[in-house]
């Protein structure tokens, strides 16, 4: 066996955190690329990109809520762990990198304001951001100081829920948690305006909640499902997710809501990625692995991705303005920009997420490519 095939198996028997699934890595990688699609579009005219297209990037956040659901019932599925230490690792997996971008935001709000819009320094809000308590920062715009973390308040949210879950008897944990949330979803039915029953009802009531119980639920559907050395039926949900992602929102349309950011995508794209996942899963299982290592690589640095891309863009965006170029020079530049977006995304994830949590191998093998250079 090759070497590169022996890495393969490796990473495949012991899976990255959590014993993270090969293929669902890569959809993870394939989540941020989608979500870093969104922002890179303000770089050009919005009616050069066709509607479903545009739109396709919000599904992104529905793939990695669907991801996140499925990861944290495998958690409990291959390792004991109780509610506090579950809490512990993933606030040592999720906290340090977004205080940093959070920081950092605000930092210049407080010191270049203009180069920001509805973010100001402000304690309270700042407050409000690191302990994952969403508000209004301005009407009807419920965002932390950094306004990407709006999809961490909903992960922090379902981590608590989660913890608190490990407390009942294994068999009754998904189950009881799908119908919380299921009900959460139900009661947002009624809530129909932020200023119903306050923020905090408003925000997680929303049907992306939803999300997180159908990864559940595929999690504690696929140790009853056979593997097949013909996997037909995974191949079927995988094509029928991506079809869905194309024409969803032509059959669901989203951003209908009273305020943003945009959490009605449940329809449109939650069940698609449901698809996928299971899907990606299945075929797994199945033997048909992602071979990719960059791929999978890229699912790794998925977090640093989705928190670094923002500046990346604005950066793109900046100099496109300030050089005056058209609309041509822009789409041409597009991918050039999102490439540039992902490249950071994985420095960040070497030198400024792993350390974060422990890991300096990066700092170490830097230094043993620099010392031989100063000799």
């Amino acid at each position: 066996m090759s070497m590169r095939l022996r890495r393969l198996a490796a990473s495949i028997k012991a899976g990255s955190e959590f014993g993270m699934i090969v293929n669902v890595q890569v959809l993870r990688f394939v989540a941020a690329v989608l979500v870093v699609w969104v922002h890179a579009q303000d770089m050009i005219a919005s009616n050069v990109v066709p509607n479903w297209a545009s739109q396709l990037g919000y599904s992104g956040v529905d793939l990695f809520f669907v991801i996140s659901g499925l990861i944290m019932v495998r958690t409990a599925q291959t390792k004991h762990v109780g509610p506090v230490e579950f809490l512990r690792r993933r606030v040592r997996r999720i906290v340090p990198l977004y205080y940093v971008f959070t920081l950092v935001t605000f930092a210049i709000a407080l010191m270049a304001p203009s180069l920001l819009k509805s973010t100001v320094p402000d304690l309270g809000q700042l407050a409000a951001s690191l302990a994952f308590i969403p508000f209004e920062k301005s009407p009807d715009r419920i965002y932390p100081v950094y306004f990407l973390g709006w999809t961490l308040n909903f992960e922090m949210f379902f981590y608590c829920a989660f913890a608190a879950s490990l407390l009942l008897p294994k068999r009754a944990r998904v189950p009881v948690l799908v119908a919380l949330l299921a009900a959460l979803a139900l009661a947002g039915t009624a809530i129909s305006r932020v200023t119903d029953f306050g923020v905090v009802a408003f925000i997680y009531t929303r049907p992306i909640v939803l999300d997180f119980a159908a990864g559940m639920l595929i999690a504690a559907a696929m140790p009853r499902a056979r593997p097949s050395s013909r996997p037909t039926v995974w191949w079927i949900s995988l094509a029928a997710g991506i079809v869905w992602l194309a024409i969803g929102t032509s059959i669901f349309p989203i951003g209908t809501g009273p305020a943003v950011p945009i959490t009605d995508t449940f329809l449109s794209f939650g069940l698609a990625s449901t698809l996928i996942v299971a899907g990606a899963v299945g075929l797994e299982r199945s033997g048909a692995v992602i071979a990719s290592e960059a791929a999978r690589r890229g699912g790794d640095a998925s977090y640093s991705i989705y928190l670094t891309h923002f500046y990346v863009i604005g950066i793109a965006i900046t100099i496109c303005n300030r050089l005056a170029l058209g609309d041509g020079v822009r789409l041409a530049l597009l991918p050039i920009a999102i490439a540039a977006a992902v490249l950071a995304g994985v420095a960040v994830y070497k030198f400024v997420e792993r350390p974060l949590t422990g890991d300096v191998s990066a700092f170490r093998r830097l230094g043993g490519l620099l010392r031989p250079a100063a000799a």
